[in-house]
């Protein structure tokens, strides 16, 4: 969603084109998040870096729970909870809790690597509008990036009813511009680094060739 926000070409570009290129982060990635859906005891994981990356996901979600609920056990818990907004376009939750008007969630980002912190993620907010979209019901949402890796290994937001209802079309907006014929190229670092069509894509090419003339005029 965030790279559809910045770049409305983003969606059928990956639709039509196939994937060229090393995905072995992305497979690591996969496996350290199935490693938090499944709960995996830590002295199962045999690698390392998996363990200790389980070890302060767990850290952190614990620590922002807390925050939320304070103490208190006994919330409905999900994980990996797939919501659609009406059928236009869904999201998958990596963690959810709930105590039926106030809502905790959670995402997970186990590679190394800074990433958008949790008050400017899009990710985050597409998630929490799809949980208020599910559950009318909630007055509250608090949201957390959990990154293992960095310090802080995690950032919060907390989203009110209201500022989800009206980000609600804002994200109605990018989807219809994604979903239109001929949507507009507009190239950058994130919504670029894992597009299928980034080496057909005219707009990336002017914006790279851009960035090569500046540099060799810089330097000489």
């Amino acid at each position: 969603m965030e790279a559809a926000s910045l770049c409305p070409a983003f969606f059928q570009g990956n639709q039509l084109f196939p994937w060229i290129g090393d995905r072995s982060a992305a497979d690591e990635g996969t496996i350290r998040h199935d490693n938090e859906e499944n709960q995996v005891p830590l002295e199962d994981i045999d690698d390392d870096e998996r363990r200790l990356c389980a070890y302060r996901c767990r850290q952190a979600l614990e620590e922002c729970r807390q925050k939320v609920f304070g103490t208190s056990l006994g919330f409905v818990v999900s994980r990996e909870v797939r919501y659609w907004y009406d059928e236009s376009w869904s999201g998958q939750l990596d963690y959810m809790e709930t105590d039926g008007v106030t809502v905790f969630i959670a995402d997970y980002k186990t590679l190394h690597g800074s990433h958008t912190p949790a008050t400017k993620n899009i990710q985050l907010l597409a998630q929490a509008v799809l949980v208020l979209k599910n559950n009318p019901d909630i007055e509250d949402v608090y949201a957390c990036l959990i990154e293992p890796f960095n310090k802080p290994t995690y950032t919060t937001v907390k989203y009110g009813k209201e500022y989800l209802l009206k980000k609600s079309k804002w994200l109605e907006e990018v989807v219809e511009e994604a979903y239109s014929n001929d949507p507009k190229q507009i190239p950058g670092s994130k919504q670029c680094k894992w597009c299928s069509a980034l080496y057909v894509c005219s707009e990336a090419k002017k914006h790279i060739n851009s960035c090569l003339q500046k540099m060799e005029d810089e330097n000489e």
